[in-house]
This record gives C-alpha cells, sequence and structure tokens, in this order.
C-alpha cells in the first residue's frame, strides 16, 4: 500500500471513519444499560439468550426454550437455524446479557463491511471498494438490523451477500466442471441455510430462474451439473440443521401465520416510504444509486451490466404484486413467504453498488461514491438517534422486578434481568408450538388463544378444572416447575410436549411416565402432596452430536481445500 498516494490515504480514513461510527454507537448503547427493542428484536434476543446461557454452562443450545418465551419448552431454537450465530455469541459471552446483544449487532456490521471490501476489492480498486462497503454498512438492511429492528438470521447473510451473488454469477455462466466454484458456493449457501432457512429459498429461486435463462440461450448444460453438486455439498454441511428441523416436525407444527396468503406490495408500495434504513423494500440510497448508474448507462457497457440489471428487475418483480403469487400459495415451502417483499426485497439494495462500480469509469465512480459516503455518514447518524428515541422515550425499561404485563405491539427498554421476562406478551406466540395448540380467531395464525395464553402467562397448572400457581427454574434442558398443596389426579404442565421428542419427568426426583393434553402440554399424574417439584427434561438426540462433529469436520476441510485446490 503505498501512504503517499492520496487515494490510499482517503481510504484509510474512510476505513476509520466507519469504524469511528460504530465504536462510537457501541459505546453510546452501552451506557444506556438497555437496548430499544420491539417485535423480532425482542424474539432474536430471547434466542441469544438461550444460547448464551447453554454455552456459559458448558452445553450445546437445546432445541426447545425453557428459558426464554414463557419457559414453555417451544422450540423456537430447535426450528429456527443457529449455528452462524453460535460464534458471535462465543465471542461475547463475557458481557452483560444487553451488553453481548448490542455487541452482536456491532459484530455483524463490522463483519458485513469487511467481507464486502474484501469481495469487492478482488474485483475493483481498494478506493472504490472502501467507499462501496461503507455505503451498504451506513444504510439500508445492514444499518437497520444495527440501529433498528434486528433479526440476526438475515443479518448473518447480508455480511456474506456479495460474494454470494458474485459466485452465483460465476456459476451460472460456469462451462466446465469447477471443483473450487463448487466448494466456495456450497460453503456460502450452508451459511445462509444455517441463518435463515427461507433466504436459502429464496436465493434458489433467483438462481433457477437465471440459471434456465441462460441454459436456453447458450445451452450450457454444465452449469446444471455445477448446482447439482454444489446442492449436494450443501445438503451434507447442513444435516444438523435438516435433522432438527425435520425431527421436531414431525410432532406437527402450527403454520407460520399468512401460511397459503402469500401478500406482496405494488411497486408504488415499494418506493412511496423511502427511507435509508429501509430493508424489505427500497431505501433511499438504494433509489439515489439505481437513477444514478440508469443515467450513466452508455451503449459500450450495456452488455456488461445487463446481468446485473435483470438481477435487479427480477427481486423488483418476486417482491411486488407483478409477480402472480396467488398461485403459489398452495405450493409447499413457498406457501410460508408470507409477505414476499421481505424475503426478496432485503437483497435489492446490494445491486445498484455493483452496478455504479460497473458503469462508470474509476474516476467518475469514485467521484459519485465519495459524495454519497459524505451523506452516508449523517444520515447513519441521524438514523441511529431516531431509531432510539422514536416511540421509545416513554417505553418501559423491563426488568426481572417488572410486574405489569407489557402488549404485544409495545415498544420495550430491555434491560440485561429483563431479556427473559414473562411480562413481555409479544414473547408469548405460536412460532413452532405444536398444531393442537388453539389460536385466536381471525388473526391468520398471529396470535393464540386467549385460554392458552392465561395457562401459559400465569405460569398455572391445570388438575380437576382447577389451576394452581406454579413457579418455574430452568436450566439449558430443563425446567422444573414447583408448586405447594397439591391435590390427587392429573396435572397438566405449562410446558409444551412434543412427540417426536423425548423428555424425561420427575416429580420430586422420582422418574413418572407422562402423556400431553388436548393442548400438547405435558401432564403427569400425582397424588396429594404439600409440595411438588416436576422437572421436565429434554433429552438431546446422541445422532445429533455426530451430525454436527461430521459437518463441521467437512466444512472445515472444504474451506482448506479452496486454498490447496
Amino acid at each position: 500500500m503505498n501512504l503517499k498516494n492520496k487515494s490510499t490515504w482517503l481510504t484509510i480514513i474512510i476505513a476509520l471513519g466507519f469504524f469511528a461510527f460504530l465504536f462510537g454507537w457501541t459505546i453510546w448503547q452501552f451506557h444506556f444499560n438497555y437496548m430499544v427493542a420491539a417485535y423480532d428484536t425482542i424474539f432474536h434476543s430471547q434466542r441469544i439468550y438461550e444460547i448464551r446461557l447453554a454455552f456459559q454452562s458448558h452445553h450445546l443450545p437445546s432445541w426447545v426454550n425453557f428459558n426464554t418465551f414463557f419457559f414453555t419448552g417451544q422450540a423456537i431454537n430447535g426450528m429456527y437455524p443457529d449455528f452462524t450465530l453460535w460464534p458471535f455469541v462465543l465471542l461475547t459471552n463475557f458481557l452483560t446479557p444487553i451488553h453481548q446483544i448490542i455487541a452482536i449487532r456491532t459484530l455483524i456490521a463490522l463483519a458485513s463491511f469487511i467481507v464486502t471490501f474484501l469481495s469487492l476489492n478482488k474485483r475493483f480498486n481498494s478506493h472504490n471498494a472502501v467507499m462501496a462497503a461503507a455505503i451498504f454498512a451506513l444504510s439500508g438492511s445492514v444499518l437497520k438490523d444495527l440501529t433498528g429492528e434486528m433479526q440476526s438470521g438475515t443479518a448473518i447473510i447480508m455480511i456474506f451477500i456479495f460474494p454470494i451473488f458474485f459466485t452465483f454469477k460465476e456459476i451460472i455462466q460456469s462451462q466446465q466442471l469447477d471443483k473450487k466454484l463448487i466448494i466456495k458456493t456450497a460453503l456460502l449457501m450452508t451459511i445462509v441455510v444455517n441463518s435463515h432457512l427461507l433466504s436459502a429459498i429464496t436465493l434458489g429461486i433467483v438462481v433457477g430462474i437465471f440459471l434456465i435463462v441462460n441454459t436456453v440461450i447458450k445451452h450450457n448444460f454444465k452449469a446444471w451439473l455445477n448446482l447439482l453438486i454444489e446442492a449436494i455439498l450443501t445438503i451434507i454441511l447442513s444435516l444438523p440443521i435438516i435433522y432438527r428441523v425435520m425431527t421436531i416436525s414431525k410432532t406437527g407444527l402450527l403454520s407460520p401465520f399468512g401460511k397459503g396468503n402469500i401478500t406482496s406490495p405494488t411497486v408504488l408500495g415499494l418506493i412511496s416510504n423511502l427511507a435509508w434504513d429501509s430493508k424489505a423494500t427500497i431505501s433511499l440510497t438504494t433509489a439515489i444509486l439505481l437513477v444514478v448508474s440508469l443515467i450513466g448507462l452508455r451503449k459500450n457497457n450495456w452488455r456488461n451490466v445487463l446481468p446485473w440489471y435483470l438481477v435487479e428487475l427480477v427481486l423488483i418483480v418476486l417482491s411486488t404484486d407483478i409477480f402472480p403469487w396467488k398461485l403459489f400459495n398452495n405450493v409447499p415451502i413457498i406457501n410460508n413467504f408470507q409477505v414476499a417483499n421481505w424475503r426478496f426485497g432485503i437483497f435489492i439494495g446490494v445491486i445498484p453498488i455493483i452496478l455504479i462500480l460497473k458503469t462508470f469509469k474509476k474516476s467518475l465512480a469514485s467521484i459519485i461514491l465519495l459524495i454519497m459516503v459524505i451523506i452516508s455518514f449523517p444520515m447513519a447518524t441521524k438514523t441511529a438517534i431516531h431509531n432510539q428515541h422514536f416511540m421509545a422515550d416513554d417505553a418501559v425499561v423491563v426488568t426481572n422486578n417488572t410486574q405489569k404485563q407489557i402488549p404485544q405491539n409495545n415498544v420495550v427498554k430491555l434491560s440485561s434481568t429483563g431479556i427473559n421476562s414473562d411480562k413481555i406478551m409479544r414473547s408469548l406466540l405460536p412460532d413452532y408450538s405444536p398444531n393442537t395448540t388453539p389460536l385466536q380467531q381471525g388473526t391468520d395464525g398471529m396470535f393464540l388463544d386467549q385460554s392458552i395464553i392465561y395457562l401459559l402467562s400465569n405460569h398455572l397448572g391445570q388438575i380437576q378444572n382447577k389451576e394452581l400457581a406454579l413457579y418455574p427454574t430452568t436450566s439449558t434442558d430443563s425446567v422444573t416447575w414447583s408448586g405447594k398443596n397439591i391435590p390427587s389426579g392429573k396435572i397438566s404442565l405449562p410446558t409444551y410436549g412434543y412427540k417426536s421428542l423425548d423428555y424425561q419427568v420427575t416429580v420430586n426426583g422420582k422418574k413418572v411416565p407422562y402423556s400431553l393434553n388436548q393442548y400438547s402440554l405435558i401432564t403427569v399424574k400425582t397424588k396429594k402432596m404439600h409440595h411438588a417439584s416436576f422437572k421436565i427434561n429434554w433429552l438431546t438426540p446422541k445422532i445429533y452430536y455426530v451430525l454436527l462433529a461430521f459437518s463441521l469436520l467437512i466444512f472445515i476441510l472444504l474451506g482448506i481445500s479452496l486454498f490447496i485446490i
């Protein structure tokens, strides 16, 4: 690196500026000792907290959530891919719970900047690459996950989204068997699968469209072979999450809300609410870069940028009602998309950055990117301040002493002791519950019925049509419900049982048989007791450990092979 070069110094200054912004935001958030949270931020915070406790007790994370989500043993962590989240939790486990989550958000944004820069630096000059990486990390999806609503799975995918797009383009256009390209694609797709399953399906659809188009035009079938081998490798590398999801699903689970009713906005709806940190719609950054790239389009570079314009067009079409999503409401897996732009819209902000770099000459691209970087820093700062205070200044600080229930859609200020609070009604949700769990009528599967909410939110056991107050004590793989003056009979505990999973249930330390009631709550026979402790322990399938070790070993070996082949 030539430090006498002005361009080099500008590159360093921009990188340091981004690091300073990230450091400043982190320290600012740390000093509050709480984190503004709503909707998915609460959901993913509790997932992280569950993983945290498992690692602190030197266990692998459980498939069922005994420490969070009202201690119901709901299979949220089991059904939601989390392997790519584990390293972030391990790195930050020395922090307090709320500082850990803030630090994870920072690390994901930092990784997004670094990986984007490294990917672009292979194809463009370092000066433009660092500016493009800064713009990407200071706007749209990355900024949203950092300062607004956190969705850790898709956030981790955005770390690798530029390598993913470039690699898919290469493999679709490949004209010979390419071992290195196959391995690289498989490793990247394994990261996607182990971060967010529906995003893997989403990217697969986009790749499939262009694979078919490329085959029709160029009659190239080698790409099919490369992708077939890549898919097999990805499946092998993803065996632990596939096994987990399939095993839990055998129980029969509630459908996601909106299943079979995919909705999508109009094109106008996709662009009508331009914001700097838009995630599932077009952000202001994306709109500016897209318009500028179209203005700079010339005949001499048309063929070079056409594939990327087509990708952007496909993403926009699939995000809106231009595409006839109603025809796919009964197609398995795809009918779980719920809202189309939630799946495809998050990737719209990637392509315009590539278009700027490819459309303009290096010097002109530098000017455009520099202007955008100069705009990005104050806009990102303004967005961060807005997200910290908008609708949150009067929010309740949730601690372990909070007594009042907090409604579903309320913004809260999560403290370290309040992450797993049983007063946050947002975390009492139907996701991945057994399909016998009653739902509130007319909500399209979004909310539980009040009958089950009453039992779970108040930690009530049921025996002989009476409710008994129970008190939870939890560990990674178990929950113990304690109660007094227990009459004889069958008592249903406020914990879900999954027919396809194995449990060991004890009453005052003695192993007893169990059954499931009409709501799939674990039920045991008991005699009259002054005091009773009902311990429910989930048993990890031994094959799961084998699959984890096998897949991790193969992943490492394939990663090493990229430097050898």
